[in-house]
């Protein structure tokens, strides 16, 4: 079996999507079946990356992100791919430019294409941008899409519509998390919704283990995540502080709210109990989540699944959540979760999680995390991917 990824953000750049596009490649090569990844260019990427790298420019300062504004160009590097190779089926995990040469690839090569929604693009980006940029956007991705796929030329003024152009066209459409399935199914937008979550390193599991507590250290809260706005880290602080607890809080990632994040702490007089560790390798990462003692997960309505606690959750940590959805996707009795979406409801939930700890109420999970392993989830992948391919034959 060959299988042909596509994603619009290179595997090797910072993020969710990316995260979960390497260990699927991963795993599916271990189970014996090939793997092409078809993205744009990055200046992570390493020597030995195999990704094919389609036509892009690069829209962030330090290269790291890039997008493709020819889809014909790219699709036509992409065809050459396909010309030299068999490829059985289109794994599809971007919205954008990689949709369109997607669909068009599973059309002229008659193979199935399955699209993986990752994100609630529409929420994402109308918070990133406004309303009024994210309508013109969507619009325009919507003109791209049909006129390079053939498709009937047609107007949106957000995600969901965009969404509702895109999705019908996939032999299935594929999602994180029961509640962003059910939100899809809501909409209208796709009947055959499968759900498949992003799993966690079976490796990382294997070969980390929390470290034993020294008695009498500070309760530890970690974040991590870009230093987005819509990552609410920024509420997240003032919120420790206003908490007032004899405990540490562990902020790992970069984004555009580093230096007023850092800033903050300093204002506060917090320095002493936040610390910044910026940007680190996976191990280092799942480490940290196996040696704290619960997770934030403090973003509303921006997350099909909240990668992070689930991360955490695969060494037992528990997650103090502000997302209620994300919450219901993980194992009852073990995370917290705030009254409402204020900074005081989460100082408050940060002291009851202070006060449960403290008194031995640690929500710790030590059962099998069997359910987060990737090689598991990547089984079930290949299950569809080979019913899917004997329907199409």
């Amino acid at each position: 079996m060959h299988v042909a990824i596509f994603t619009d953000l290179h595997p090797m750049s910072l993020g969710g999507l990316q995260t979960s596009v390497r260990l699927q490649r991963k795993y599916l090569e271990r189970m014996g079946v090939e793997v092409t990844i078809f993205s744009s260019k990055s200046s992570k990427a390493e020597p030995s990356d195999k990704t094919v790298i389609l036509p892009s420019r690069k829209v962030s300062p330090d290269g790291e992100y890039a997008t493709m504004f020819n889809v014909q160009k790219a699709y036509q590097v992409a065809k050459r791919e396909f010309d030299r190779r068999k490829i059985d089926i289109i794994h599809l995990q971007g919205d954008f430019a990689t949709a369109a040469i997607a669909l068009k690839l599973a059309r002229d090569f008659d193979i199935p294409l399955i699209h993986h929604a990752h994100t609630n693009i529409d929420v994402v980006l109308e918070r990133i941008l406004g309303k009024r940029l994210n309508a013109r956007l969507f619009n325009f991705a919507a003109r791209l899409y049909t006129s390079n796929t053939g498709l009937p030329k047609t107007s949106v003024d957000n995600g969901w519509e965009y969404m509702a152009l895109t999705y019908p066209n996939a032999d299935l459409v594929m999602v994180p998390s029961n509640h962003f399935a059910q939100t899809i199914k809501d909409k209208g937008i796709a009947n055959k919704v499968e759900v498949m979550p992003n799993g966690v390193d079976d490796d990382a599991v294997a070969n980390i283990s929390r470290k034993l507590p020294v008695p009498g250290q500070p309760i530890r809260f970690i974040w991590a995540g870009r230093f987005l706005r819509e990552k609410r880290l920024l509420q997240t602080i003032r919120a420790f502080k206003k908490a007032g607890l004899n405990a540490e809080l562990h902020i790992y990632g970069t984004g555009p709210l580093e230096k007023p994040a850092k800033s903050l702490a300093r204002t506060l007089r917090i320095s002493d109990k936040v610390s910044f560790f910026g940007r680190v390798d996976r191990d280092q990462m799942m480490q940290a989540f196996a040696d704290s003692d619960v997770v934030l997960q403090t973003s509303i309505g921006f997350e099909t699944q909240g990668m992070t606690v689930f991360e955490a959750a695969a060494f037992g940590t528990p997650a103090l959540c502000c997302d209620k959805r994300v919450a219901s996707e993980l194992k009852a009795g073990h995370y917290w979760v705030t009254d409402d979406e204020s900074i005081e409801s989460l100082a408050n939930a940060m002291q009851q999680v202070h006060n449960d700890i403290s008194s031995g109420n640690a929500k710790r999970d030590s059962s099998d995390p069997g359910w987060l392993l990737q090689s598991r989830i990547t089984a079930k992948m290949v299950g569809i991917y080979t019913g899917l391919i004997q329907a199409r034959r």
